[in-house]
Formats: structure tokens, C-alpha cells, sequence
């Protein structure tokens, strides 16, 4: 009981004030975020048509970036590497009320991914259905940090996760309305972030010894989020709550588990301070076979990080502060963001520790280049060798549990 209270006292503290690819800065602020600049034209070779009466349009865009880290724990390799980060395509259209949105991703290690891929149609200017992999509504949207290093929610499926399926949205200046269905979770080999999978699904990039009885997968999974944004002289705030459900079904029993979700969020803005937090409660029940572990559940995505496993119940908590500084007078140098952004999961299984993570960082702003500078601590997280045999996430029972490490981390884009 502890850490749910922990967890909702986070969430409500920044209210009550007032106050591993990397994220993609376009179109990401949310509704109560600052009022930015009017967007240069793009760079170089953007592609754009628009027909003369308005009624159509194309473009056509995307990024080129690279990557420098220095990971400070044994079992890494990248160990002051630059590496090639991820080519990435933009495809959007529209043609009077229909419109399509679609970006696709190329990495390293022949590995690609879609994080949102759908057909649309604009019933009113405010509201809109959209058909194919939209995101599930859920949460701080589309990220739930500032830095370029994601953070716990993101691991655990609560930032930038699309499904197959369809989703509803209204939009105005005060309400956010998303309703969503999905009858079968993204294709593991384009996700973009990582969901709960079979085993078969990701054996080529899986542990046999720990995971090859694990056979779960959500279907007909709902979600629904609605916020509300609110206004008081130069404080601009929105509140919002956020839910998903499903079935789990293991392939093994042939038998359906069940999954849900509940979370809180809320985003703060005032002048150039933006404070965002959340608070997630979710449970997995599988229907495991005899003999295998309720206790975890298996992630997978596109083959880029390794598949891990969750524990099925835990609380989340994050709390994420930026401040903007505005550079008109320095050439393309237009913004600077300064970061602080800080997660926690808390499990409810006896004797399984805490994992967290916090990052401080920089983003500049110099379009159409950007880059970020993370330096990322991180304790019983997977992806940061907090427990070298992968179990940050469950029980963290091996060599670095329940010690911190650190990357620095350095992402330099050109978008187009």
C-alpha cells in the first residue's frame, strides 16, 4: 500500500504546486505546452505539394541521425562509440476530409519499426477517426520524458505504442477525448516500443533459459484517455486520467488471462517552466501453464533491445521539469531545453527491488539540425546493466542489482 500512495503523492505534489530510439520532436507537445515559434520551411529534401483549390496535399520528410554513448558498466560494448542511430521517413497526406500519417523507421542490424501508420477522417475540425496503428491513447503523450534517454513508462508499453486498430479523437481548446480499440497489438517486427509477446514471436532475440514457456499476448484491448486543460493568467495546466484493459491470451492453455491499466497525469506550464508527471497502476493475470510463473510477463518489439521480462504487477511514477530558453540572436541556434526527468517502478511481489532511473540533460534546438545530450542514471533498469542476467525489471537477483550506473549519451539529428 506504501508504494501506490508513493506513487499518487508524486503525481499529486506537482498538481498541487501549480506547477532506445530516440524520441521524435515533431508534433510532440501537449496541449498545455508553451506556444513555440511559427516551424521554418523544411530542409532539404522535404518534399511538399499542396493542389490549388486545398483540397489535397502531400509531404514527404524524415530525419538522418547518429548516436555517441559511453556506457559505464561491463557487459557494454558501447563504450565511447559513435553509431548510426535511425533513418527515418515522414509520409502524410490529405484530400478534403481523409488523411493519412505514417512514419517509418530504418536502424542499424537491418531492424525497422512503424510508430504510427493510419488512414483518417476528419468529421469536424476537432474530431477525427483514425485506422491502422494509431497510438493507444494512455498517459503523458506521445512521451512520457523530455531527454532523448526514454524512461520506465516507455519500457513498460506507456509512450509511443501503437496497435492494430482503430481509435476515435476529439480536440478543442479545453478538452482531450481518445477512445481506442485494438483487436491485436502492433507486428513485433515493426514496433517501435516494445509490448507483451510470445516467446515464438521473439526467439531470435530472447532468452530460451528464462523465457521460452512464456506465451502470452493481448487482444481487444481497450483504452480511453481524457484530459482537461485549464487556464489562470500565464498558468496553463492539464489534468487528465487514463485507462486500458484486455484480454491476455496464453497460447499454451488456450485459455484468456486478463491485463489493465489506470493512470493519472497531468502537464504544467508556466512562462518557460514545464513540469509533467504521472502515476500508473497496472496488473497482468496470465494463464500460464503449469509450472510457469505468474509473476512475470515477456516484452518484446523489433529486435533492437533484447526481450525482457516485466513484473505483472507494479505502480509507476514519474516526474519530468523543463525549462526553455529562447535564442533569437544566435543564428540557427533558436532554443535550448534544460531537463530533468526521473521514473520509478515499484513491484508488488515481496523481495523484488525498485527500479529507477533519472536523466539530466540539454536539447538544442538549431532546425534542421537538433541534438540532445543525456547523462542518464539508472538502478535495476535492463537496458542500463543494472542486472547483468536481465532481471532489472523482476526480481534483480544478480551481479549489479541494486547498484547505479550511468551512460552519457549524445543523439545529433538533421530533419528534413
Amino acid at each position: 500500500m506504501n508504494k501506490y500512495i508513493l506513487g499518487m503523492g508524486l503525481l499529486l505534489s506537482v498538481g498541487l504546486c501549480g506547477a532506445e530510439p530516440g524520441p521524435d520532436p515533431v508534433n510532440t507537445q501537449s496541449v498545455a505546452a508553451p506556444a513555440t515559434p511559427k516551424p521554418a520551411p523544411k530542409a532539404f529534401p522535404h518534399i511538399s505539394w499542396r493542389s490549388e483549390n486545398g483540397d489535397a496535399s502531400f509531404d514527404l520528410g524524415g530525419a538522418l541521425r547518429t548516436n555517441w554513448r559511453d556506457e559505464h558498466w561491463d557487459t557494454s560494448e558501447n563504450n565511447t562509440r559513435w553509431l548510426f542511430d535511425t533513418l527515418r521517413f515522414d509520409v502524410k497526406g490529405t484530400y478534403k476530409k481523409a488523411f493519412l500519417d505514417i512514419n517509418y523507421w530504418f536502424y542499424d542490424l537491418n531492424k525497422r519499426s512503424i510508430d504510427r501508420g493510419y488512414a483518417g477522417y476528419n468529421f469536424t475540425s476537432q474530431s477525427n477517426l483514425q485506422v491502422g496503428l494509431p497510438f493507444k491513447p494512455f498517459g503523458l503523450e506521445p512521451y512520457p520524458q523530455f531527454g532523448w534517454s526514454y524512461h520506465i513508462p516507455f519500457f513498460m508499453g506507456y509512450g509511443v505504442s501503437d496497435g492494430l486498430g482503430a481509435k476515435y479523437s476529439y480536440k478543442d481548446a479545453d478538452w482531450d477525448v481518445q477512445l481506442g480499440y485494438f483487436p491485436r497489438m502492433a507486428p513485433n517486427g515493426t514496433r517501435y516500443s516494445s509490448e507483451i509477446s510470445r516467446y515464438a514471436d521473439v526467439k531470435n532475440n530472447a532468452v530460451a533459459f528464462t523465457q521460452s514457456r512464456q506465451d502470452n499476448e493481448k487482444r481487444n484491448q481497450l483504452n480511453a484517455r481524457v484530459a482537461r486543460t485549464f487556464n489562470s493568467g500565464s498558468w496553463k495546466t492539464e489534468i487528465g486520467a487514463s485507462m486500458a484493459a484486455s484480454q491476455l491470451y496464453n497460447d499454451t492453455t488456450d485459455g484468456n488471462g486478463s491485463y489493465w491499466a489506470a493512470g493519472l497525469h497531468t502537464v504544467i506550464n508556466h512562462g518557460p517552466w514545464t513540469a509533467t508527471a504521472e502515476a500508473i497502476r497496472y496488473e497482468y493475470d496470465p494463464k500460464n501453464p503449469d509450472g510457469v510463473s505468474k509473476d512475470s510477463v515477456l516484452m518484446g518489439g523489433n529486435g533492437l533491445t533484447p526481450a525482457y521480462l516485466i513484473a505483472s504487477k507494479a505502480t509507476l511514477a514519474a516526474l519530468n521539469i523543463g525549462y526553455d530558453i529562447y535564442t533569437p540572436n544566435l543564428g540557427r541556434l533558436k532554443k535550448i531545453k534544460f531537463y530533468n526527468d526521473y521514473s520509478r517502478m515499484m513491484k508488488d511481489k515481496s523481495g523484488w527491488d525498485d527500479s529507477q532511473m533519472y536523466t539530466v540533460g540539454v536539447q538544442l534546438f538549431a532546425l534542421p539540425v537538433m541534438a540532445w545530450v543525456d547523462l542518464t542514471w539508472a538502478k535495476n533498469a535492463n537496458p542500463y546493466g543494472g542486472a547483468e542476467n536481465g532481471t532489472g525489471w523482476t526480481s534483480t537477483s544478480s551481479v549489479g542489482s541494486n547498484e547505479w550506473y550511468y551512460r552519457t549519451n549524445v543523439n545529433i539529428g538533421y530533419y528534413f
